[in-house]
């Protein structure tokens, strides 16, 4: 560091730099695209399942996970292209807010699921599951952005 370095450059240094971690976190996040991924391919495996056709199960079941590993690779690939984030930033509470999602998702759909077979409806496990998608747009996208907020905070010059 040059020795003859003023107060507001160094303030100036130390903004860039938080804006710069600020783009680097922003570009790794999930984008609102993968939960619309993810919520359709498992209404189409939920419909697949319900058919009691092994052939629907079949193709259902290989387009669900490859369908899942694709997504999902993709936004891994693209945001270590993109940006590598530090491990520390995602503290305990987004390790919670994640597990949150998915238990919201799961203490929805199942008992929605198993309400529609008592009730005799014809496709209850892809009703159950059409609804826990639809909270998984909504909750992901929510969840997105408690994500970054977390990882906003926690960056470096951010911590108290």
């Amino acid at each position: 560091m040059p020795e003859g370095l003023r107060p507001d450059e160094a303030a100036q240094a130390l903004t860039e730099i938080g804006h710069r971690q600020e783009q680097v976190i922003k570009l790794a996040i999930i984008p609102r695209w993968y939960w619309w991924a993810i919520a359709g391919l498992m209404v189409g495996l939920s419909a697949a399942i319900d058919s009691h056709r092994p052939l629907a199960i079949g193709i259902g079941t290989s387009v669900f996970v490859i369908g899942v590993l694709a997504a999902t690779g993709r936004v891994m690939i693209g945001a270590t292209r993109r940006a590598q984030l530090r491990n520390d930033l995602l503290n305990p509470l987004g390790v919670l807010a994640i597990l949150g999602l998915v238990a919201m998702v799961l203490a929805v759909s199942l008992p929605t699921a198993f309400a529609l077979r008592a009730a005799g409806v014809g496709y209850p496990a892809t009703g159950g599951v059409l609804v826990g998608a639809v909270l998984l747009i909504v909750g992901g996208s929510l969840l997105t952005r408690v994500l970054q907020r977390i990882m906003l905070a926690n960056r470096i010059g951010n911590r108290r």
